[in-house]
């Protein structure tokens, strides 16, 4: 919030699309997202993070504050924090497939997560999955990104413009 102005950080992400419709608008039915801006994890203005984020959706790494086997999917778009609200699921790895099933959207440890039921499971050919992930830090390296815009333009006082009152005379 910026006095009486709400504002958005400009967010580049790769979405997850699932038989061409992305999975945001599949959980829509189950939260507001008008209050809420949810991303995904691989989003340009978190560049550093991406190989971790990368890690924990191939499952060789555990997400931080998920119980085991659990990955966020979609966070917060300001922060990424899972205390703000993440939709996440369960992430089951076979030797030919990777599947999402059980989604939840959980806040923080405090609340029991709301489990969304009808949204799953979803399965992907292991080796699509494994190539796509892969090749998301470079893919997301390309995309646009202003730090300005995605922090906002911050209020400047008027001694803080740049120019100078003439000398007097």
């Amino acid at each position: 919030m910026d006095g009486n102005l709400k504002r958005h950080p400009e967010s580049h992400f790769l979405d997850f699309v699932v038989d061409g419709e992305s999975l945001a608008a599949r959980v829509a039915p189950w939260i507001d997202f008008v209050s809420i801006n949810l991303v995904t994890p691989l989003n340009r203005a978190w560049l550093p993070a991406v190989p971790d984020a990368v890690e924990v959706l191939l499952g060789r790494r555990p997400a931080a504050g998920l119980t085991a086997g659990r990955v966020a999917l979609l966070v917060c778009g300001e922060c990424g924090d899972l205390g703000c609200g993440a939709i996440t699921a369960s992430l089951g790895l076979n030797a030919g497939s990777v599947s999402w099933h059980d989604f939840r959207w959980e806040r923080d440890n405090a609340e029991p997560p709301e489990v969304l039921d009808g949204l799953g499971p979803i399965a992907f050919r292991r080796d699509d999955y494994e190539s796509t992930l892969r090749a998301a830090h470079q893919r997301i390296a390309e995309m646009p990104y202003d730090r300005l815009a995605h922090d906002g333009r911050r209020f400047l006082w008027p001694w803080q413009w740049g120019w100078r009152l003439p000398r007097q005379q």
